[in-house]
């Protein structure tokens, strides 16, 4: 068993069904619902925000801040900044030579609203690349938790990336911390998203959820601490339709994109932050863990 396990609860400040949608019920909505359960069960989290949203909804970014939580960097218009795991025809890919300025963009804008320079990052989709980290890392950035481990053949666990492969072990300063996944599913030919915590939670319930948590913490080697990165998004407390038009079609959703969106995460997360809390685990945001690994 480890010897003590510490969740990072992060949420990804995006438009609804961040990849499909163009509105913010998820933030205009959402945040302070989570804000309440953060409250009542006495935990910080880390709110992962887009440059864009973040602009748009000052109050939201201001209320979080305010609460105590950290408000990390979300690209600046939900763009992929890195290589596709799986096929999503949207984003707005971005060659290498254009991360620079767009993150520098995003990063400049996120601590223009927020009063504070943010220092954790996620990649939209977890498409990220060792460009981006390099980036990341010129910009100060002290973590970064993007790397979709499930297909990398990691584990969840921190690890400082190499510059040239940001998959592999290496010498640079960011800490990355990939999203923990469940190392328990075999892993079929290419990509397996069934492997992904994402939307776990929601669709298996905050048991399920939280006994997968503890099912990967106890695969840390004996003495050492597991780092569970949980990633979740706004727009999973507001109702999501099945549906969405636009000017050009309609886009009908796989159920697992809106089942239990609403009140029903709600009462899941609070659920699943007080299981974790009796089963003694520590809670923490992702610039807390980053400084505390350096020391």
């Amino acid at each position: 068993m480890p010897a003590s396990t510490t969740i990072i609860l992060s949420f990804d400040m995006e438009t609804d069904i961040g990849s499909w949608g163009s509105t913010t019920r998820g933030i205009s909505e959402g945040t302070g619902a989570i804000l309440d359960v953060l409250r009542r069960r006495g935990v910080p989290a880390t709110f992962f925000y887009v440059g864009r949203e973040a602009a748009a909804h000052p109050d939201a970014v201001l209320a979080a801040r305010d609460a105590g939580h950290e408000i990390g960097c979300h690209t600046m218009f939900h763009e992929t900044v890195g290589r596709p795991v799986y096929d999503v025809p949207v984003g707005g890919f971005m060659l290498d030579h254009e991360i620079d300025a767009r993150l520098e963009l995003a990063t400049t804008t996120v601590e223009r609203v927020c009063g504070r320079r943010p220092v954790s990052f996620r990649a939209p989709r977890l498409f990220g690349s060792s460009a981006m980290l390099r980036t990341l890392d010129r910009l100060g950035y002290l973590i970064d938790s993007s790397l979709p481990a499930y297909a990398h053949g990691r584990s969840g666990q921190p690890y400082h990336p190499d510059a040239d492969d940001w998959t592999r072990d290496g010498a640079m300063r960011i800490l990355e911390l990939p999203p923990f996944f469940d190392m328990d599913v075999a892993a079929r030919t290419g990509v397996d998203r069934g492997r992904d915590q994402w939307p776990m939670m929601r669709l298996k319930g905050p048991q399920w959820f939280a006994d997968l948590s503890s099912r990967m913490a106890a695969r840390v080697p004996a003495g050492e601490e597991a780092v569970l990165a949980v990633y979740l998004h706004p727009w999973e407390y507001v109702a999501m339709p099945q549906t969405m038009r636009c000017d050009e079609c309609s886009i009908t959703f796989d159920p697992f994109i809106w089942e239990g969106t609403g009140t029903p995460a709600l009462q899941g997360l609070d659920r699943y932050i007080a299981t974790m809390q009796e089963r003694d685990c520590a809670f923490t945001t992702m610039r807390d863990y980053a400084v505390r690994a350096r020391s």
